[in-house]
């Protein structure tokens, strides 16, 4: 069951190496009042990651028990591991009244269109300025070999075929510039949802007074 919402959900997606992840961070620091949704994973921790802050790693076993009792929004499955943004994040975000920022795939991000109203997310996908780009950036990270490599990039290409099901389309060839544009348009849309709001009013009020 789906909790009801105060405020957006954001969605940002990308091919693994477009740079959703180091968006999502800026983002986080840019807007006060937005809130990243923790994603549950099976994969193991990578150096450097913290377990509530990055991801809540738990067992494969544990994760499929969480699933049935219907504790996910979406879920996932990448690369022979499991991935599950909770219904928990929309009620914190909810209480903090803040906006809930999702880092997730289009397989995610289409289970979440299947769940709230299109007026409810502002989705954006973000495309590397090339395909030689993205690969040379999946090198730069160093966490996988060759083989791992070419199946991240056969995986990429198949995901972007899927931009058209964003809003919003945006080609992050400085990530700096990315998200900046990515928060101007979010506000944006709530200065449309504002000014509804605050017109429905209005013409409440001048129907009534007929």
């Amino acid at each position: 069951m789906n909790s009801v919402l105060k405020n957006k959900l954001i969605i940002i997606s990308s091919p693994s190496g477009a740079g959703k992840t180091t968006l999502c961070k800026l983002l986080t620091k840019k807007m006060k009042k937005i809130s990243l949704s923790i994603s549950y994973t099976s994969r193991s921790k990578r150096l450097n990651e913290i377990n509530g802050k990055d991801y809540y790693f738990v067992s494969k076993d544990k994760f499929r028990k969480l699933q049935k009792k219907d504790f996910f929004i979406e879920t996932a499955n990448n690369f022979e591991n499991l991935y599950g943004s909770p219904f928990k994040n929309v009620d914190s975000a909810n209480r903090k009244n803040n906006h809930l920022l999702f880092d997730i795939d289009w397989k995610g991000a289409r289970k979440i269109r299947q769940k709230y109203k299109r007026d409810q997310i502002i989705d954006f996908f973000i495309l590397p300025p090339s395909k030689s780009e993205l690969r040379k950036r999946l090198i730069k990270r160093g966490r996988d070999n060759k083989k791992e490599i070419k199946l991240r990039l056969s995986y990429a290409i198949n995901e972007m075929k899927h931009y058209s099901e964003y809003k919003y389309v945006l080609v992050n060839e400085n990530v700096y510039k990315t998200v900046n544009d990515i928060k101007n348009i979010i506000e944006f849309n709530n200065l449309i949802f504002r000014n509804k709001k605050i017109l429905d009013k209005k013409l409440k009020k001048i129907i009534n007074l007929k």
